[in-house]
């Protein structure tokens, strides 16, 4: 397989995607912009783009948003800094109190380039955002989206085999696991 470096300054997020894979990816940080984009895919496209001409190996890129359904989509793919935010997690579930709709699609795009090619793939799972936080593990959006199937647990109440199922969905692990291994036919 060609040498794919994942992409993050999160070290959970490559361990996790590390395991959940099961093929050889190594992991590094590079500085790349945070474009503002409506579009995810546009979001990490460029991030691949920044991050293959700055390490000059074939990258594996992650971009991730929380799409609420009474926002028209908001905050989508500006999630990272609603998260960022002082107490960025409960501000997002204020958002929603004057709404009766709760519902929201977590989704994510995975972007492999090499510099010629260029692949996005993309995977979602609808859910519910939560009244307050809730759990102690995860990242990003984790501790306030119920997946819908798990009886109103947010992602970072489940016990580490759901987690993985729902990772597993909302992020194309199996997709881009089959291209990683294509790679060398």
């Amino acid at each position: 397989m060609k040498d794919v470096v994942f992409v993050t300054g999160n070290q959970h997020k490559a361990d996790l995607l590390k395991r959940l894979l099961g093929v050889p990816l190594g992991h590094q940080s590079a500085d790349v912009d945070e474009i503002q984009a409506l579009d995810i895919a546009t979001v990490g496209e460029h991030k691949a783009k920044q991050a293959y001409a700055s390490i000059k190996k074939p990258v594996l890129i992650d971009d991730f948003g929380t799409y609420f359904e009474a926002l028209d989509g908001l905050p989508g793919a500006f999630t990272k800094f609603f998260v960022d935010a002082t107490n960025g997690l409960e501000n997002m579930c204020r958002m929603l109190d004057a709404f009766e709709n709760r519902r929201a699609v977590a989704t994510s795009v995975m972007v492999y380039y090499d510099g010629q090619e260029l692949k996005v793939f993309r995977g979602e799972v609808h859910g519910n955002i939560v009244d307050h936080p809730r759990g102690d593990r995860g990242i990003g959006t984790d501790m306030i989206f119920a997946p819908d199937g798990y009886g109103g647990r947010t992602r970072a109440e489940l016990n580490q085999a759901e987690y993985d199922e729902v990772y597993m969905n909302v992020r194309p692990i199996r997709e881009v696991k089959a291209f990683l291994e294509s790679l060398n036919g």
